[in-house]
């Protein structure tokens, strides 16, 4: 299908009209490039006409899609190379387009309005006049390095001719996102001008620079530094070098698309055309690397899971947009829910045990929207009227119109049952009740209600503001209702609601604990604790399994074992050095005292915790960086494998989503199903029956896995 149309005006102005009718964004397909190709080649032919009332004079790029002009090219079409070439191939036709747009007799202006990203921006970076919508929905960004990939249609060599070499060095490799106005003082865009008259100064601005009118101006002095990087190839390559060690200082995992894109860009320092050739077979070696096809595969996951609704879930359409929600419990969490939903537009009654904590947490709230307005991220008026929306209170009062009640106390069983048994008289017939838990399945606290069928469990991640996904637990008999209008009220904070089946421990407590015992296991084998924190960032955590369990609590992790354990058995069996180290007020972060000791919020390794091991570091087995990361990978694995036979989860792509924005597993591997995938289900079979011989029921395999394999099928169609 043609995502691409076009109309001609009197002028000769043709505007080429973006728009995927099965998408909510704009992505170029390979047809659209060769469409394209053949419109570019009817301008060409047409050199040779003269007064011909067809005759294409400008043309405008414009998009009929609101929020999104064009956000890269379609990556699921990538995961059909099966060969570099393949791959190189449609990135020499891509170069194509942009050099013949480039070179056209008829200029091309882009009138971008909404996301315009990766090979989106490469054609924007080809057109002879780019004007931007003065829009908070129009931004730019060069994001191919997330997906292990690099610039495809002469990005790397365009965007330093026309920002600068470190700023393009920097926009490539970090891939973030930038609004209109920067994108001006960098010299990306040449105008920006109000939405509502984007189309009309575009059709101007091509006429006048058809006609001769006008002349593009792109003299931008921006300091000696940059003169000098630019003009001096002994700064250049400095510039390039520092580059490269900045990228191979990453303690994670190598992804070996950076350092393509840095050699790109400096090849194409002395040769457009050789810097093109370094891209296009760079590109092509990368579309079809492991590591790239895992990524991609997590973008087209997260795709799929931010478009599904509370409809596509459960089949129920909501037309309620909760407005009102009560927070029991003043503690860190529940004042980060309040403000993250007053932020949202949402009115939020908050408790706390008394009238000095319900002051304090209003404080923080106050403290919360202050730094926001400070870093001009809301304005005086929007300060003013988010945190109006938040009330403090010692009591129950204000309960009683609240639409959704968040209990987020402490992690003790009869405290949570104690709020459920306060506040369920003073809630309506129709209001949703919350219970937020590390270690209590929501299963235990919904049969103690009398509304069962409307009493949810959630998981909101560290930290809550910026955590990208909630996971919401349910049992059989919750509403299909009740859990529409969750889920539409987690998007509308800005989250990405993963939807499982708590009867006995969430998806992510149950692999994660997997994860925390296995790392137990090994420091009782004799492997030491640095080494395991060291093995596991490198692979791509952000933090090692114990700095993390210091900081959910020594405690708390112990307490979901052994719950767990009492329904599953040895496969997440306590470590006994857990009831140690809380017998010994080593609780984590919250006692300054865990497997680190903590002084005003840093965190440094105290040796001393081997004394609660059975095995010291001396008789380490020196087991390998490889031999570690594999080991706790399985455990994951295996568990998170378990979750999708019992049905705690419904698809891989929930699976792969909360471990990998939930629990930072490793995104070149891109989630425990894909991690399966990219090894084989043979090859993870055998090696989990290996250490099920070593070490136990643990690592026995589930028939998910055996059926998988038998039958040679994937998670993920390819």
């Amino acid at each position: 299908m043609n995502n691409i149309s076009f109309e001609l005006d009197n002028n000769g102005i043709a505007v080429l009209r973006f728009d995927n009718p099965e998408s909510s964004v704009n992505k170029l397909s390979q047809n659209d490039i060769g469409w394209l190709l053949e419109f570019l080649g009817n301008i060409d032919r047409q050199l040779d006409m003269i007064e011909n009332e067809d005759e294409i004079r400008a043309v405008v790029l414009y998009s009929n899609k609101e929020g999104s002009f064009l956000s890269g090219g379609d990556i699921r079409e990538y995961l059909k190379f099966t060969l570099a070439d393949e791959a190189r191939g449609y990135s020499l036709k891509a170069q194509e387009v942009t050099e013949k747009m480039e070179s056209s007799r008829a200029p091309f202006i882009a009138a971008v309005s909404g996301a315009c990203l990766g090979l989106g921006l490469e054609i924007v970076l080809s057109c002879a006049y780019r004007i931007a919508a003065g829009s908070s929905q129009t931004y730019f960004g060069m994001n191919g390095v997330e997906t292990g990939l690099i610039p495809c249609a002469g990005g790397t060599q365009r965007l330093p001719r026309l920002v600068g070499t470190k700023e393009a060095l920097d926009l490539i490799l970090c891939g973030d996102t930038f609004n209109s106005d920067y994108a001006k003082n960098l010299g990306l865009v040449d105008e920006v001008v109000p939405e509502e008259i984007l189309l009309e100064i575009s059709k101007k601005r091509a006429l006048q620079i058809s006609n001769k009118e006008f002349k593009p101006s792109r003299h931008h002095f921006r300091g000696i530094q940059h003169t000098i990087v630019n003009e001096n190839p002994i700064a250049r390559r400095k510039l390039f070098n520092d580059a490269r060690k900045r990228v191979k200082k990453d303690r994670r995992t190598a992804i070996a698309s950076p350092i393509m894109a840095i050699e790109a860009l400096e090849v194409g320092m002395s040769s457009f055309n050789r810097g093109l050739h370094v891209e296009s077979v760079y590109f092509g070696e990368l579309a079809v690397s492991t590591t790239s096809r895992s990524l991609i595969r997590t973008q087209i996951a997260l795709e799929k899971v931010k478009d599904e609704t509370g409809f596509s879930r459960t089949g129920i359409k909501t037309s309620r947009r909760i407005g009102k929600i009560a927070v029991v419990g003043a503690t860190p969490l529940g004042i980060e829910i309040a403000s993250l939903a007053a932020d949202n537009g949402v009115r939020v009654r908050l408790k706390g045990d008394d009238e000095i904590e319900a002051g304090a947490s209003l404080k923080e709230c106050y403290d919360f929207f202050r730094g926001k307005y400070e870093s001009q991220e809301i304005s005086d008026l929007e300060f003013e009227h988010k945190f109006d929306l938040v009330s403090a209170t010692s009591d129950y009062s204000g309960f009683k119109r609240s639409e959704l009640v968040f209990e987020c106390v402490e992690d003790d069983l009869k405290l949570k049952l104690d709020v459920l048994k306060e506040v369920q008289p003073l809630m309506l017939e129709d209001s949703i009740y919350i219970s937020s838990s590390f270690i209590y399945p929501i299963a235990g606290i919904a049969s103690n209600s009398i509304r069962p069928d409307r009493v949810l469990g959630i998981r909101v991640f560290d930290p809550c503001y910026s955590s990208e996904i909630i996971e919401i637990s349910v049992i059989e008999t919750t509403s299909k209702q009740a859990l529409a209008e969750v889920v539409e009220f987690s998007k509308h904070l800005g989250k990405i609601p993963i939807v499982v089946n708590g009867g006995t421990g969430s998806y992510t407590i149950r692999i994660q604990l997997a994860y925390f015992n296995e790392s137990l296991n090994l420091v009782s084998e004799g492997v030491p604790i640095e080494d395991i924190e060291d093995a596991m960032v490198s692979i791509g955590f952000d933090e090692g399994p114990f700095k993390v369990i210091d900081k959910i609590g020594i405690d708390i992790v112990q307490k979901a074992s052994s719950i767990i354990y009492q329904v599953h058995g040895d496969k997440i069996k306590p470590h006994p050095s857990l009831g140690l180290l809380v017998s010994n007020e080593r609780k984590g972060v919250k006692t300054e005292l865990g497997f680190y000791r903590y002084h005003k919020g840093q965190g440094k390794f105290d040796k001393s915790v081997y004394k609660f091991f059975p095995v010291q570091t001396e008789k380490s087995e020196n087991m390998s960086h490889k031999y570690i990361q594999e080991r706790l990978l399985l455990a994951m694995v295996n568990e998170a494998l378990l979750c999708l036979e019992e049905g705690v989860i419904t698809s891989p792509q929930d699976g792969d989503i909360a471990a990998l924005l939930g629990l930072g597993f490793p995104a070149v591997l891109g989630g425990p199903f894909n991690y399966v995938d990219s090894i084989g289900a043979g090859e993870i079979l055998k090696k989990l029956h290996n250490l099920s011989v070593k070490y136990g029921a643990r690592f026995i395999s589930p028939i998910l896995l055996k059926n998988t394999s038998v039958a040679g099928n994937k998670f993920y169609e390819n």
